[in-house]
């Protein structure tokens, strides 16, 4: 593979960007030497069109022998919290943002509660972000400034962490299951242990990690004819991946163990929740109920435009009209 420069008619073939041309070479040059000592024999899976597959392995390491998740069957509410956040429009000033939080709840093997909150608006300008209490430090409120991308997913951080904040101070005993890893730096707990906890449980449950990628565990696992799980790394906050059906995909978790073991919060998980290809049901109400459709988002910029006296620009699509296409079209 080389770099290609293509310089101007008339031109000749040396440019300014040849010296950076050679530093790219170079550096493959060294990306190979150490890809050839850390990729070789591994298992790779591709993605498509850069989003992330799921892995299928078709051996597993005979060493690896993961526990079974054995129902423990004693009624306790699971609740799922998911949330979506989306841009609906900007000023020269700044930014307006939409967001919605679902929460559903299974009993007994059954879905049997759901709630949805929102839609909850928010706008993001220099004089900070209004529509939500956030407590954002200075780096924090630039950050959502310089990226939409960014913002949504602070937005949806902040808004998630008040719901199962509030879960977790019920009276009762519940399992509360939040979408994502507890031990992402970016995540809604960024590692710790949300305080006032009570009597209740804090699971994350994640629907991609690159430990699916642990080729002897993914494979036991999958190999494995009934609910199993394997814990991957210990500390007050453990890391496991783990299968709810004997048919059904492996998904990460992250379990604190905080006076029960880690095998007992899976079995109350198994036993209260319903799962279809290992997927808990009470997760995958709350992502479906959380998200805008076509129709609401009309439905907004109709109330937004209506409620705060908004005059609409004519827009049209940037990267079509700049970007076009070689063969000429747009």
């Amino acid at each position: 593979m080389h770099n290609s420069i293509l310089s101007l008619p008339g031109q000749g073939q040396s440019t300014v960007l040849d010296s950076l041309a050679v530093e790219f070479e170079e550096s493959l040059a060294d990306l190979s030497a150490s890809a050839e000592r850390e990729l070789s024999g591994m298992h790779f899976a591709f993605s498509r069109y850069g989003k992330e597959l799921y892995p299928y392995f078709e051996e597993a390491d005979a060493g690896m022998v993961p526990g079974c998740i054995i129902p423990i069957k004693e009624g306790r509410p699971v609740a799922s919290v998911d949330s979506t956040c989306v841009l609906v429009g900007e000023t020269c000033q700044g930014a307006l943002y939409a967001a919605r939080t679902a929460v559903g709840i299974s009993y007994e093997g059954s879905l049997r509660r759901f709630f949805r909150l929102g839609p909850i608006l928010a706008y993001a300008s220099q004089n900070g972000l209004s529509g939500i209490r956030t407590g954002l430090s200075h780096s924090e409120q630039s950050l959502i400034l310089s990226d939409h991308s960014m913002a949504e997913g602070v937005i949806r951080n902040v808004i998630e962490r008040k719901v199962v904040d509030r879960l977790l101070q019920s009276d009762d005993s519940i399992i509360v299951m939040a979408d994502g890893s507890l031990r992402h730096p970016m995540g809604i707990f960024e590692g710790s242990h949300p305080p006032n906890m009570g009597k209740s449980c804090l699971v994350g449950f994640s629907k991609s990690s690159n430990l699916i990628f642990s080729e002897g565990v993914v494979g036991a696992l999958t190999r494995s004819d009934k609910p199993s799980f394997f814990v991957v790394d210990g500390g007050v906050l453990k890391t496991v991946l783990a299968k709810f059906t004997p048919d059904g995909l492996v998904f990460r978790l992250d379990v604190p163990e905080d006076g029960e073991a880690v095998a007992s919060t899976l079995g109350r998980i198994l036993w209260n929740d319903a799962f279809a290809s290992g997927y808990p049901d009470s997760l995958k109400i709350a992502h479906h109920l959380s998200v805008f459709t076509s129709a609401e988002d009309q439905a907004l910029k109709a109330l937004v435009t209506k409620r705060f006296r908004l005059r609409h620009l004519p827009t049209f699509s940037l990267r079509r009209i700049a970007l076009g296409s070689f063969r000429g079209g747009a």
